[in-house]
């Protein structure tokens, strides 16, 4: 268990510090190709923590497991097996943050120059707010919540870590535009759908078009089945 909660969680870190990276690919420095860049967003995603985990169990597999709790050994030093990557990937992230917010600041205050927006501040704030939980930066509060002496740092994390995923969900789902419009245009697609089978299902048929009756005309009536051919599950709604 003890090593499963290892892995995983060094997993969860590695996978915002790919969060992170690609960001800065896309605002700060554009690179690669999407096909290469996935091959590496897996690569630092799985490959590093699941290294990172044989390594430890290899040198130090006595490590893993106490008697009060399933975890890394906090005695031996084996507990930065977890700390330093995670260290790590929180000063990249905070890197990039600081990045990517000055481009934002720089194209707010353009934007001010332009069309005299003052909302540039409050952009840039509501960019930083948005980018934090994905980031993972909150996690800088459980590093420091290292004893029981920094009781505040530890409820700091318990209440910003538990509502990471739910900030994750509400700016980069429900208040993302393109989320939003890209749900739009499925629903309407679905409603169209469902309401085109309906019409087609419940649209009565006159006995005189479905025989071909016209006025002058001599009845002629109408191969429903396709029969022609070995197709016989085929309609013909050459009528509809």
């Amino acid at each position: 268990m003890a090593v499963l909660l290892h892995f995983f969680f060094l997993c969860a870190f590695a996978w915002m510090l790919v969060e992170g990276l690609h960001l800065y690919s896309m605002v700060v420095k554009v690179f690669g190709s999407e096909g290469s860049k996935h091959f590496y967003y897996y690569a630092i995603g799985w490959g590093c923590p699941l290294v990172i985990c044989v390594v430890s169990m290899t040198s130090s597999l006595n490590s893993y497991g106490e008697a009060g709790n399933c975890w890394l050994s906090l005695k031996n030093g084996a507990i930065w097996a977890f700390v330093a990557p995670a260290l790590f990937v929180i000063m990249v992230n905070i890197g990039i943050l600081i990045a990517v917010t000055r481009i934002i600041s720089r194209i707010s205050a353009e934007n001010y120059k332009v069309h005299g927006d003052a909302n540039s501040v409050k952009l840039t704030t509501k960019a930083v707010a948005v980018l934090l939980p994905i980031l993972g930066i909150s996690w800088i509060f459980g590093v420091l919540a290292v004893n029981d002496h920094s009781l505040l740092f530890q409820y700091m994390f318990a209440v910003f870590n538990s509502l990471q995923g739910f900030f994750i969900f509400l700016f980069h789902c429900l208040l993302n535009s393109e989320v939003r419009a890209a749900f739009k245009h499925k629903t309407k697609v679905w409603t169209l759908t469902s309401s085109s089978i309906r019409n087609i299902n419940v649209k009565p048929f006159n006995s005189d078009v479905m025989n071909g009756n016209k006025g002058g005309v001599t009845p002629t009536k109408m191969n429903t089945w396709d029969k022609s051919t070995n197709s016989a599950n085929r309609i013909d709604l050459s009528a509809v």
